[in-house]
Formats: structure tokens, C-alpha cells, sequence
């Protein structure tokens, strides 16, 4: 995703939501197959990796990446030149407090939606159990 940002950028500027958007895909289409937890996690850190591209720039989110994760992200194509650049970043107490709120927020999404769905999913099984019981009524009926 990050060479893909980076070439982008070489050529356009900073990316709009569509591209960004189409990045993210790209990156979640080739992590192959992972569990159903760590696909959410997965997909949690890109999609906030994305807000604070989209909110503060691309160094913010490098930033955001070293401060959370020990990760150096290193450009492959220069913002203006052709020349490779790593990024240093130093942390920034504003930023690491900002992307822990936003990520207790997503967690707290996330969960909320995890439970809705539970629900709805103990609804439709109980919609189901019905229609099994119609059905073995009116199979008993015609025997």
C-alpha cells in the first residue's frame, strides 16, 4: 500500500478519497486469508490510517504508524522529486493521544456493531426455527 501511495503521489500530489479508497482495497485484497479477528484489526489500522491521511497528510499518518506501531515508514518515491526519502518522525504526544481516542472509538464501533449483528442474527435464527417447524408440520401432514 505504501509503494502504491507513493508512486501515486510522485505523480499526482496527495491522493483523493477514491485513490486512497482503492489503495486500501488493494492492500486488504493481499493479505490473503486471516482469521476473522485479525481481518478486523486489519482492516481497523488501514481505515485509520486513511482518516488521518485524509484529515492531517501523509506525514501525520507515517507519524501515526512509527507512534503506534515502532514502524519507520520509508518512501519509495519522493513527494516532489524522484529521489528515495525515509521519513523520520518524531513523536508528537497530540498526535499519539488523538489516534488512541480515535482508536478506542473504532474499537467502541466496532463492538457496538459486533452486537448488533449478534442480535440480528438470534432474531433470524429464531425466524428460521419457525420455518423449520411449518415445514416439518406440513411434511408430517402429507405422510
Amino acid at each position: 500500500m505504501i509503494n502504491e501511495i507513493d508512486h501515486i503521489e510522485s505523480v499526482r500530489g496527495k491522493l483523493n478519497d477514491f485513490q486512497l479508497m482503492l489503495a486500501v482495497s488493494r492492500a486488504k485484497d493481499s493479505m490473503g486469508v486471516l482469521g476473522w479477528e485479525r481481518r478486523q484489526t486489519v482492516n481497523s489500522i488501514l481505515e485509520r490510517y486513511s482518516h488521518i491521511y485524509r484529515e492531517y497528510g501523509r506525514e501525520h499518518a507515517d507519524d501515526w504508524v512509527e507512534v503506534t506501531f515502532g514502524l519507520i515508514v520509508e518512501r519509495s518515491y519522493a513527494a516532489e522529486s524522484d529521489e528515495a526519502e525515509e521519513i523520520t518522525a518524531s513523536p508528537d504526544p497530540e498526535i499519539a493521544a488523538s489516534a488512541s481516542e480515535e482508536e478506542d472509538e473504532v474499537s467502541a464501533q466496532v463492538s457496538l456493531r459486533m452486537q448488533e449483528i449478534s442480535s440480528l442474527i438470534v432474531v433470524k435464527e429464531s425466524e428460521l426455527l419457525q420455518l423449520y417447524r411449518e415445514f416439518y408440520m406440513l411434511s408430517q401432514q402429507d405422510s
